[in-house]
């Protein structure tokens, strides 16, 4: 079996152009490091629900029981893309009926986000978190 310079000597000896092309090819790695480093920002999602419109005319009761509730990690949150039909608890809310007392809300019909999503601002983030972290002193 032939070593590596042997395998090799038909490339030459280290000139300008392998050193060229080494500095080229090394500094083609930086952009990838800020890919790599980009899911921090982009990963994340944040907790989000369907809007009510602040026109819908609804009692704070129906406003508040607008939204399905889901099973997740074992406790119950607010569906992220799922809603009660607007019109529907407009009209009961019209009537004076209460949710889960006058009115079954696991037999209302649901609707998708069509008026679009609230969103919760992060409060805390990995950003920020180790700003606050290194700048303890």
């Amino acid at each position: 079996m032939r070593d590596y310079d042997e395998a090799t000597t038909f490339l030459g000896e280290w000139g300008p152009f392998q050193r060229l092309i080494f500095f080229l090819l090394s500094a083609s790695i930086i952009p990838n490091g800020f890919n790599g480093m980009s899911v921090v920002f982009l990963a994340a999602v944040p907790e989000h629900r369907c809007r009510v419109p602040d026109t819908a005319n609804l009692s704070r009761a129906w406003r508040n029981h607008s939204i399905p509730l889901r099973l997740q990690d074992g406790r119950e949150v607010p569906h992220s893309c799922r809603r009660y039909r607007l019109a529907a608890i407009a009209n009961f809310s019209a009537l004076g009926l209460e949710p889960g007392r006058d009115v079954n809300l696991e037999k209302l019909e649901q609707e998708s986000c069509v008026d679009g999503w609230e969103f919760k601002v992060f409060l805390s983030t990995l950003v920020l978190n180790s700003s606050l972290f290194f700048n303890r002193r």
